[in-house]
């Protein structure tokens, strides 16, 4: 489609545009507001967070290192944990030590989970978008965008009246897809060298399990296979009663007594790219999910009176199509601690790539490592960043990196590095690092400089 021949309905300008809005949208929207931009956050659905609300992916994950010890993310991230705390709307990681109800029972890597309210959660976000001065725009799906040497000038939008166009000096991508950086003509992969992606989730919640009961089985197993059912869910694939790959028994604690069930998996490749196919998938799984409730019902301690209170709305897509960026981060990067000087994110995270038969776990060294400012640049377009999901990162690297916590973290940065680019040419690869690095600093952030 020739963006330059689309009848425009409505238009607007602003500093910087961001499209998506899930947490790393959130995140970039508000930080780069604050820094003086006018900012709009264009969103798909009717309402805020992405993944963690439209998915019901929960809790955030770990924000702390790899030993427990220290909070290496902080920043935007710890202020929106504080308000939804304030708005009784999630359990601080401060009060989740691991190997709990809330942390999933995992004996490792999960501690300093923070277990939040979705409902809470859309309401908070926009209510702090507000109040930095974010313009939101719901219900815009991004259908093309009119470049020129290599630089977007206007992105266009299909809305309920017919097409938006959005004018900006800078742009950030959190669609989770890279859509955005598509249709502005960025260089884009998906994928490994293979084009393999890692599975995607539907999650679902439930109430009704009994705490106590579930506790004093795991206080009295802590062998993996034991604690997690591993042989139980062979047993049911044989004989036809469990419906997928998953292996393990992954439920978590959330408020109010909801749990968060993550097992149902789509096995195949799936092409989140392609509408139908994203459907389809979709209606597997969550024909899957009675088959997994009655598996619960008849195997956990604990879960015999269980009922389902809701499926996520959108399948739970790991991976998908990301930029090419100014640096390409990867695994060896990670465990080698890289990029210590062009950090904008201190991260802990495992590398765990999700597979059809399981999870795979690459050694972690124990050290921080750092997400560096490049990451989130594209390589060949001027105005462009990219973070979240979207992030320049192979597929080790991303792994990691692509849970809420660290999104949040790379919203942040996206946000500053954005606003100072506005404030000058637009060119996102002048602003210089130190200077992201110093308001990562002054707004709480977390860095090892």
């Amino acid at each position: 489609m020739n963006a330059l021949t689309l009848s425009v309905t409505k238009e607007y300008d602003c500093d910087v545009l961001v499209v998506g809005g899930g947490v790393t949208g959130i995140a970039s929207a508000i930080c780069a507001a604050r820094q003086g931009a006018s900012v709009i956050l264009c969103e798909t659905g009717g309402f805020l967070g992405g993944t963690a609300t439209k998915g019901l992916v929960g809790p955030f994950m770990t924000c702390y290192d790899h030993a427990g010890e220290n909070r290496i993310i902080r920043g935007f991230f710890a202020e929106l944990v504080d308000r939804l705390i304030a708005e009784g709307g999630a359990i601080s990681y401060e009060d989740c030590p691991g190997c709990d109800s809330y942390s999933g029972y995992r004996l490792t890597g999960h501690i300093g989970v923070t277990p939040f309210s979705v409902e809470i959660f859309k309401r908070v976000a926009e209510e702090m978008c507000l109040e930095a001065g974010v313009r939101l725009i719901y219900h815009t799906r991004l259908i093309a965008c009119d470049t020129e040497d290599n630089v977007i000038k206007k992105a266009y939008f299909a809305a309920v009246p017919g097409i938006e166009a959005v004018t900006a000096k800078v742009f950030i991508d959190a669609t989770g897809s890279a859509t955005l950086a598509y249709h502005a003509g960025a260089e884009t992969f998906r994928g490994d060298e293979e084009g393999f992606v890692q599975t995607a989730s539907l999650f679902f919640q439930i109430r009704g399990v009994d705490r106590e009961v579930l506790d004093a089985y795991m206080e009295k197993n802590l062998e993996p296979r034991k604690r997690f059912f591993m042989d139980e869910i062979v047993e049911a694939r044989k004989v036809g009663k469990f419906p997928c790959g998953t292996y393990k028994f992954r439920i978590f604690e959330g408020l109010n007594g909801i749990w968060t069930v993550n097992m149902a998996q789509e096995d195949d490749q799936v092409n989140e790219l392609d509408s139908e196919a994203l459907s389809m998938a979709e209606i597997r799984q969550r024909k899957q999910i009675p088959e997994l409730m009655a598996f619960l019902k008849e195997t956990i301690p604990g879960c015999e009176n269980i009922e389902l209170l809701t499926s996520a709305s959108d399948l739970g897509v790991r991976e998908s199509r990301r930029i090419v960026g100014k640096i390409m981060l990867m695994g060896e990067d990670l465990q080698k601690s890289s990029y210590k000087e062009e950090q904008i994110a201190v991260c802990a995270n495992s590398m765990d790539v999700h597979t059809s038969t399981g999870v795979s776990y690459l050694t972690h060294t124990g050290n921080n490592y750092y997400i560096p400012l490049g990451s989130l640049i594209s390589k060949n377009i001027k105005n462009l960043m990219a973070a979240g999901k979207n992030v320049s990162a192979d597929k080790f690297a991303f792994s990691a990196i692509r849970v809420m916590t660290p999104c949040f973290a790379m919203g942040q940065a996206a946000g500053i590095t954005a606003a100072l680019a506005a404030k000058a040419d637009g060119d996102v690869a002048k602003v210089n690092v130190k200077d992201v690095q110093q308001l990562i600093l002054e707004n709480g952030g977390y860095l090892e400089c």
